[in-house]
């Protein structure tokens, strides 16, 4: 806890704290982050369980560079929001779902991000795209970033 504590102590989270403008930029970069991540990869969640067929697998896959970028959009900011009152959240559930959560959905994009990539340089990127395993993987992605999402929202009210 002393690390926690050294956090919330240090001069950033004071400034995020106190600031007329720091938390209201970090929620701001927070949610632009959180829109480029899960926004792409549910498109790609759900090109995988048969939607969008028009978008082909090589067009979404190079949009995942983007979300990665957004990933770390949202690690920074939500790194500096958890700074603000880190005591707090790292004894709060809601909160410890909503990174459960959050590294599983990157976690579970990273293998479809994989599993694409394999089947692209293969030259069977339909037949990844019917694979059951693939589409579990999806389904699980899309559920994942919903519960973060919700989750993240609560933390604003408790």
């Amino acid at each position: 806890m002393g690390l926690v504590t050294w956090i919330e102590n240090s001069a950033l989270a004071e400034i995020i704290r106190v600031s007329a403008y720091g938390y209201p930029i970090m929620i701001m970069l927070h949610s632009l982050g959180l829109a480029i991540m899960v926004g792409l990869s549910v498109v790609l969640s759900l090109r995988v369980l048969g939607f969008f067929s028009l978008i082909p697998f090589s067009s979404l896959y190079k949009l995942l560079k983007i979300a990665w970028v957004g990933f770390i959009v949202n690690f920074l900011s939500g790194g500096m929001l958890f700074a603000a009152n880190a005591t707090g959240f790292i004894v709060d559930p809601v909160f410890l779902t909503k990174m459960a959560m959050v590294i599983i959905g990157a976690i579970l994009v990273a293998i479809m991000q994989g599993t694409i990539r394999t089947a692209i340089a293969a030259g069977n990127v339909q037949t990844a795209a019917q694979s059951p395993n693939l589409k579990i993987l999806a389904a699980f992605t899309i559920v994942a970033w919903t519960i973060g999402m919700i989750t993240g929202r609560f933390i604003a009210y408790l």
